[in-house]
């Protein structure tokens, strides 16, 4: 049994890709277009199959929050530091 219809009948593969796009955008998200060096190339390909990712896509957008995590732990570690040695000059 076939899918509903999303689109209406007679519409082309641009206006669903343009109304796809449209929608992300809406909901905050971008479309973005990258050239890769050949080593960056490689390393997605070793992203994508070490998260066991399914697309490209994928396995950037994980490893883009990944990233983000990390440096933003790594940020509220440096920020206790500081205040801890704030706090022993103070005593």
């Amino acid at each position: 049994m076939p899918r509903e219809r999303i689109h209406p009948e007679g519409t082309d593969a641009t206006y669903r890709v343009q109304e796809s796009l449209k929608a992300l955008v809406q909901q905050g998200g971008a479309r973005k277009t990258f050239r890769l060096k050949p080593d960056a190339n490689k390393a997605l390909a070793q992203l994508v199959k070490l998260l066991g990712a399914s697309t490209e896509t994928q396995a950037v957008e994980a490893a883009i929050m990944a990233m983000r995590n990390s440096l933003q732990a790594e940020v509220v570690a440096k920020k206790q530091r500081l205040r801890s040695a704030a706090l022993r000059l103070v005593k």
